[in-house]
Formats: C-alpha cells, structure tokens, sequence
C-alpha cells in the first residue's frame, strides 16, 4: 500500500475536485466518498470547500487544501469489486484518524492494471477553524503506519507488502528479491539497479576526482551538487538518482578521501627553491658581492706584485 500527500497553496477546491471525479469509473456504491460535506451536488461540495477555506487567516504560503492518494494492488484472490469494497473501507478509516474534523471528498480510480486508488481533497483546517490543521511529520507517518497495520491485519486477502512500516534490511531485501525475480524472467535489471553497478565500477576504478569525472563522461552521467545533496543525471534520459538513494555514499567518501590525499602528495613533490639543495647552489646578492670584492682583492693584489717587479728590474739595470 502506498500513500501520497501533496499540498496546495491556492483554492484550486473546483479544479482537483472534477480531476478526480472524471478519472473515476463511478459504477460502484464504492467510487464516492464524503466527510463532514452535507451537500451531494458538485457545485455545492465545491462551495463549501470554498467557504470553509475563508475561515482560515491568510498568511503568506499557507496552505487551503491537500490532495492524498491512497493506493492498493491488485489482488489474484478478489474481484475488483471487492478491492474497491475493502479500499473503501481503508479510506473511511485513514479519514477518521487523520482528519476527523476535516472536510474530505475523493473518487476510486480503477483505470491501471496492478493497482486500485483513491484520490482525496481534505481542507487545509477543520470545520470552520480559523486556523491550518497542525500534522508533523512524525504524527503523519504514524497514521500512514497505524492505517498500514490495519491493512495487513484486517485484509491479507489483499496481498500487500509492508511498506511504510518496512526497516532498512526488509527494504534492500525486497529491491534484491525484486532485481532477482527480473533476472528469472529474462528482463533486464531496473535503471536504477543498473545505475548502482555502473557507479560502483567507476568508483572503483577511480582514484581521484579528474578520473570520476571522465569515467561518468564515458557513461552518459554527470554529477550534481544541490546543497548537501549529491547525485548523478543519467544523460539519455535526464533521469536523477541521489547518492543517498543508490546507497553509495560510502563508496564516494572514499573516492573524496584518495582524492585528497593525492593531491596533498602532489603538493609535498612541489620543489622548494629556498631549499634546494645540490652541488651548484644558486648564488645570492650577498655571494655576488663578496665574489666581487674577492675578485677585486686579487687584481689589486696582482698589480702591486706586477709593480714591485717592474722596480726590481728597474734597479738591476
């Protein structure tokens, strides 16, 4: 079972309410459901969403309406009919323990092969409160899991996977038992599951970050940095995969890591001029003018010795 929220920013109550009511087969007692909404005709379920969104104050990027979806998949043991009796059911009770107090319409779509669903419009505030209704995230997740555990209890005949309650070890068992069951088959692997291997063949082939660079090139991948967030664009498609998401951040540190220590080496080969040293030291201006006072010293020297001889001479004569 899968449950989606979404919220809205604008009083679009008349546009969502007549999507969801054209995607809907309505040939069933099951396909129409209300809470706290007195009035049947559609025009009146609008006006009245309308209304009681005029109680709310307005604030800036608050909130008049959230559009949830809350999807089941087919199952072998059950006719449509009674996937859509049983779905019906699940709808009146996630209403109930998420907002008792809300207005709340949506219709069944049974158009897709492998799932039955059931799109909801629920006010922003309850019955004519001033104020947005006040769900954290954690309070939320807590009535996806509530409305799950009543799924799996209730209704095994409807075959569905823990999902939202599932831990990390029953979530990476589930892709791997579903990437095995492709490979049985004769298919090809996920794009995200083919994804994974190729990165993970980069990563290990790459020792710096130039290298990573020309690998994912190679590939038809580019790399992007959003924030804190780091992923990959798989270029024929311009699909994006977080590196959280394909669980390769460990394998990325590394890469960060010997890319790092690489180019510290590099700085440390680097020569250092006032350092050198060889056989030929390069000569500073103090050695160049001590050079040259030696050099003149030595002239001088040269010519009074030069001259002393040329007296001796002189006197022999």
């Amino acid at each position: 079972m899968i449950i989606k929220s979404m919220s809205r920013k604008s009083r679009s109550f008349s546009q969502l309410y007549h999507y969801m009511k054209k995607g809907s087969s309505r040939n069933s007692e099951y396909d129409f459901f209300t809470q706290n909404i007195y009035a049947r005709k559609d025009r009146d379920i609008v006006a009245e969403f309308s209304a009681n969104a005029q109680k709310v104050k307005a604030r800036k990027n608050g909130n008049y309406l959230f559009h949830e979806i809350i999807s089941i998949t087919k199952s072998s043991k059950l006719t449509l009919e009674q996937e859509k009796q049983r779905l019906f059911d699940i709808v009146q009770l996630y209403a109930q323990t998420r907002c008792k107090y809300n207005l709340v319409t949506g219709y069944l779509h049974d158009e897709k092969s492998n799932n039955v669903h059931f799109h909801l419009m629920i006010s922003s505030n309850e019955i004519d409160s001033p104020k947005n209704q006040r769900l954290t995230k954690y309070e939320f997740d807590q009535v996806k899991k509530q409305t799950e555990k009543y799924v799996i209890d209730t209704y095994p005949e409807l075959e569905q996977d823990i999902l939202i309650s599932a831990t990390n070890e029953q979530k990476k068992q589930k892709q791997s038992n579903k990437a095995g069951e492709i490979k049985r088959k004769g298919g090809r692997l996920e794009k995200k599951e083919k994804l994974t291997q190729t990165l993970k063949n980069i990563f290990a082939q790459s020792r710096t970050m130039n290298e990573l660079f020309t690998h994912l090139s190679t590939q038809g991948i580019e790399m992007y940095n959003r924030g804190n967030t780091i992923g990959f664009i798989t270029l024929f498609d311009n699909k994006k995969y977080r590196l959280k998401t394909l669980g390769l951040e460990e394998a990325f540190a590394q890469i960060e890591s010997l890319s790092s220590q690489s180019a510290h080496n590099q700085e440390d080969e680097k020569p250092n001029p006032s350092s050198k040293q060889n056989d030929d030291p390069v000569p500073t201006k103090n050695d160049e003018v001590k050079h040259r006072k030696a050099e003149m010293k030595s002239r001088r020297s040269n010519a009074t010795n030069n001259g002393k001889k040329q007296n001796k001479n002189d006197f022999e004569r």
